[in-house]
This record gives C-alpha cells, sequence and structure tokens, in this order.
C-alpha cells in the first residue's frame, strides 16, 4: 500500500511531473519559446527577460481569443511590465488608449514604469473616486440646505 505524503514537497516530489504534465495538456501554451518575437516588444523603451517576453505575448494572444487576461505571479517578476508590453504589443503600432485600475499605493510606481517602458506614452491620474455614496449624498444634502 502506498503511504501518503506527509506535507507538499513530499506531493509535489511524488506528483509534480504528473501534474505539469496534466496542466500542459489542459491549458496549453499561448506562445512557445520557439515562436517569433512580435516586432512591438522590440519597440518597448524597457527590454523584458525572455520568461517575461513569453507571458507577455501569451496575454497578447489570450486577448485575441477572448476579452480577459490575469497575470497573475510573485512579487518582482515584472507583472507591470508585462502588462504594459501586452497593452502596446496588442496595438500592433496602432494608437490605443488603456485605462490601469491601481490601488492608491501604486499609482506613482506604475505612471512611472509606463514612462520607462512605453514610447511615447501619455499618463493621466484620475483621483477622487474612492468618495463612497453617503459621502456623495450628505455633500449634495449640505449644498442644499444652505
Amino acid at each position: 500500500m502506498e503511504t501518503l505524503p506527509k506535507d507538499i514537497s513530499d506531493y509535489l516530489r511524488a506528483y509534480g511531473t504528473a501534474l505539469g504534465d496534466r496542466v500542459l495538456r489542459e491549458f496549453p501554451p499561448l506562445h512557445n519559446p520557439s515562436d517569433p518575437v512580435w516586432p512591438e516588444v522590440e519597440r518597448l523603451r524597457r527590454k523584458p527577460y525572455p520568461a517575461q517576453v513569453l507571458c507577455l505575448l501569451g496575454v497578447v494572444k489570450r486577448w485575441q481569443q477572448a476579452r480577459t487576461a490575469a497575470v497573475i505571479a510573485e512579487c518582482g517578476t515584472g507583472k507591470t511590465l508585462i502588462s504594459l508590453g501586452a497593452v502596446h504589443t496588442s496595438a500592433h503600432g496602432r494608437r490605443y488608449t488603456a485605462l490601469a485600475m491601481v490601488p492608491p499605493q501604486l499609482v506613482l510606481k506604475w505612471a512611472k514604469e509606463s514612462f520607462l517602458t512605453v514610447p511615447g506614452v501619455r499618463v493621466f491620474i484620475i483621483d477622487g473616486l474612492r468618495e463612497t455614496a453617503s459621502a456623495r449624498t450628505d455633500t449634495a444634502a449640505s449644498t442644499r440646505s444652505a
């Protein structure tokens, strides 16, 4: 009788290869290392690492199939660069408008990375949308009574 793994490390040692094979079978990569890199990627001001290019072009190809994609990775892996590069690359050299909904503490980081990454980018920061409905109602009520 086979013993059960005692922790996640044992589980992955025992079943990791089979899990990886199943993931690749059910979710084949959209962009492979042997596929050509699109010219728009080469025009980015910052050059992504090869793994980031694979992810970036995977996102672009996903957008061709569906209207949604997600970039999920550890901190420091370049999610912002991948996202900016995917938006720029998917435009195929045409002018475009993009909206990034970013937590308040990351707004300036996103703006800075946009300038460093996307050629000719213009950034507009929209603030003040955090106001609650009750605050708007309170303000409107006090304005009417004045």
